[in-house]
This record gives structure tokens, sequence and C-alpha cells, in this order.
């Protein structure tokens, strides 16, 4: 940013948004933000990898959590800039995402506790939340609205890579993270990486789940595809596997004199950029 300010670089991105306004102020800079296809999450440990007496092996838990967490004042209010609740498990534009199939939970923390009560749960549980995403701020709402309804998640804020080792190897009840898909506009960039069969961050372990996926990515036959990917849609939804919470924002900072456009998949297009 102060290379930018002394008008010795002339793009920059990833900025923190607060410094947007700062940015705007100057005649010859413009600051943007731009929703991009990474969708924040929170795994749920339905398979029970972190333990057989994990709460949330029981469906009625897992709905509670999605039904305690309002996603929308999540991503209007902390994210911001366009950011929004994915209506399913994926990047709404990519080929498979169908919005249709997937069941819907309104927050509605009052029936997040009733759930919890005919779960067996009536006084909430305790549980472990892994997370690395910054800012802390961001984990720590989604903490307080579980606890809201009796579920203490107790953070563990790591690191990027210990917090994904410690997903992998099974030891994550709660985890929140963010997937890109690799900037592909393809839910095959995402379904096989969270419920595929082998895959080291399921926590969902559904053969029905796993087929399904597998029978998507098999063939290149679209409405076989887009069949086979709305049906696992309408299982991790209706299962409560998979919270998508929001989708990310990039904010890009660049001279005034440079014509330039920003694209959901984060890639920056230099070739079609130009001096005014």
């Amino acid at each position: 940013v102060t290379e930018l300010l002394a008008q010795r670089t002339d793009w920059i991105w990833n900025i923190n948004p607060d410094q947007i306004d700062s940015i705007n102020k100057m005649p010859f800079l413009q600051a943007v933000r731009q929703e991009s296809m990474r969708i924040g999450y929170l795994q749920i440990d339905a398979a029970g990898r972190t333990g057989a007496g994990n709460p949330l092996t029981k469906l009625k838990v897992r709905q509670a959590i999605w039904h305690a967490v309002d996603r929308k004042q999540f991503a209007d209010k902390l994210v911001g800039g366009g950011s929004r609740v994915p209506p399913a498990p994926c990047f709404p534009s990519q080929f498979g995402c169908d919005a249709n199939a997937a069941v819907k939970y309104d927050y509605d923390p009052a029936k997040a506790k009733a759930l919890l009560a005919e779960a067996g749960f009536p006084n909430g549980f305790d549980i472990e939340f892994v997370t690395y995403v910054q800012p802390t701020s961001w984990p720590s709402s989604v903490q307080s609205y579980l606890q809201a309804v009796g579920i203490r998640a107790k953070i563990t804020q790591l690191q990027v890579s210990p917090a994904i080792q410690k997903s992998q190897k099974g030891e994550a009840p709660l985890y929140m993270g963010s997937w890109g898909s690799y900037s592909i506009n393809d839910v095959s960039a995402i379904f096989p990486v969270m419920y595929g069969a082998g895959a080291r961050d399921n926590y969902s372990l559904d053969p029905e789940l796993e087929k399904l996926i597998a029978d998507g990515g098999a063939t290149a036959d679209k409405a076989a595809r887009a069949k086979a990917y709305s049906a696992a849609i309408k299982i991790i939804t209706e299962k409560a596997y998979w919270m998508p919470i929001n989708t990310y924002v990039n904010t890009y900072a660049f001279a005034k004199a440079l014509e330039f456009k920003t694209f959901p998949d984060e890639l920056p297009r230099f070739y079609y950029a130009k001096w005014k």
C-alpha cells in the first residue's frame, strides 16, 4: 500500500478492506472489491472421525448448527463487499451447483435449541472448533452463535498448515476453513475434495454420496453429471454435513490510469488491462 500511495507501483490486491477509504481519497487511485469463488465453510464431523461418541454424529445436532448461525448477517456485516451465503455447498456459477436441490435452513436459534433437546442435549455440549481463518472475529462470531444455543465450542486457532493437517488426520470435530476450487467453475473441483471416496477432508463418509460424486465425475454427459450432482447436493444439505457460510471478497487497488477488470475466479487477467 505504501508503494501504491507513493506511485511506485500501479496494481495490488488482497489488501485489508479497512484501507479502501483512504486509498479512494487519493485522486490518482481506486480500490474495488470483487466477490470470489472462494467459500468459507464449517465442516462437521458427521462420521465420528474424532470419536464414536461425538454429538455431531447425530443428524438433529448438525441441523441445529445450521439453524444456529446467522449466515446472512455474517456475510453482510462481517465480510461485506458483496459477500453472500451460497445457497448450495458450492459457488453458484459452478456447473452442477443446483441451488434448487439444496435443503434450506433459516436462522432460527429457538429451533436449534429444540433440535438439540430432541437429540438428547437439552443443556448443550462442549466441542473443539479448529480453524486457521483470519480475521479471528470470523470464527469468534460463529462460536458466539453456537454458544447462544448451548454448543460450547472451544476455538483452537492455528496457522494454515497445522490446521489443515489436524483436519486431514481426523482430529477436527468442527472445522472452519475456506476453499477456492482452484478457480475452476465446476463442482468437480470441490465435491470430490470435501465428500469424495478416500478424500482426507471427508467428514461425512457417506457411501451413497461418494458414489454420486464419482458418477458425476466419470462422464462428460452434462445431463448425467447435473443429475448426479443435484442428488449429491440434496444429501449434503439434508444430512447437514458441510455448511457453506459465505463467499470471500477480494480487494484490489490500482492506478486510475489503469483500466482493469476483476473476475470471481481470482485470476488477474492482465492481458485485458490497458492504460486509459
